[in-house]
């Protein structure tokens, strides 16, 4: 049997964490689920990233969060990449912006898409 996929492995989307066209992070608070746009730096492997100061709610240390780097604005044009992990706190790596709260993202789950790599894929393993 086939599908169609859009996933691309990780590492094809790497571009977009070294780059970080839009970023930001998710996570489940106290007054429900919660979104918020991000600095990302990705240095000797960690995703680390800057919560503005001003923000009214950040993840604490051990929370899940999902990471979302995405670009594109047509549909053949959407790629993203998807780092869900837990959230621990970080130093603000050198060079960083300040205003910032900073936090390491451990990874448990990546995933990448591309739509303008739409294709046929067996679905037997």
């Amino acid at each position: 049997m086939k599908r169609v996929t859009r996933n691309i492995a990780p590492d094809r989307a790497h571009d977009l964490i070294e780059r970080v066209p839009r970023a930001c992070i998710a996570f489940s608070g106290d007054s429900g689920p919660q979104a918020q746009p991000v600095v990302l730096v990705w240095r000797d492997n960690r995703y680390l990233v800057g919560i503005p100061d001003q923000a009214d709610r950040r993840p604490g240390p051990g929370h899940e969060v999902v990471l979302l780097v995405d670009e594109g604005v047509y549909f053949f044009d959407l790629r993203a990449i998807y780092i869900r992990g837990q959230a621990q706190p970080a130093e603000p790596p050198a060079q960083a912006p300040a205003g910032h709260t900073w936090i390491e993202v451990v990874p448990l789950k990546t995933v990448a898409w591309d739509y303008g790599m739409l294709r046929e894929e067996s679905d037997e393993l």
